[in-house]
């Protein structure tokens, strides 16, 4: 939770960002979902199902997903459980959050002048992510 600004994030199944998008805190989940979906698809990824929170429902989303040809799967708490219940999806992507933040500090901060200057820092992160455990891999192939 960052100041004045949200970040709305695709994630892939291992928590690297495919495509960030930055806006000011007032704009609604679902307001974001649409653009932020065409710009995968812009950056030559084509999912074929994604994972939402129940935040992500409505006339707004079911035409962004329409739009892309996408299966959507809402996670929501069961209605017979009382109290508080980790949903996986949603700790999927606060962990990714989490690293981001934790590791790269410069995160934790509206720092940057621009929406597309925030952005950037999100991609740099990421991608020092991807680097980081391409890295491993080598390591273990020998």
């Amino acid at each position: 939770m960052v100041k004045g600004i949200k970040r709305h994030v695709v994630t892939c199944s291992l928590g690297f960002v495919l495509a960030v998008m930055v806006t000011t805190a007032n704009v609604h989940d679902t307001a974001a979902a649409g653009p932020l979906l065409n710009k995968v698809v812009e950056q030559a990824w084509s999912p074929k199902r994604v994972k939402v929170d129940r935040i992500y429902t409505g006339e707004r989303m079911e035409a962004a997903a329409d739009r892309h040809d996408l299966a959507v799967q809402v996670s929501s708490k069961p209605a017979d459980v009382a109290g508080f219940t980790p949903l996986p999806l949603r700790w999927h992507i606060e962990a990714t959050f989490g690293v981001q933040t934790s590791y790269y500090r410069r995160l934790t901060r509206n720092l940057e002048q621009s929406a597309t200057a925030s952005e950037d820092a999100v991609e740099i992160a990421n991608f020092h992510r991807v680097l980081k455990a391409y890295a491993r891999q080598i390591d273990c192939q020998g």
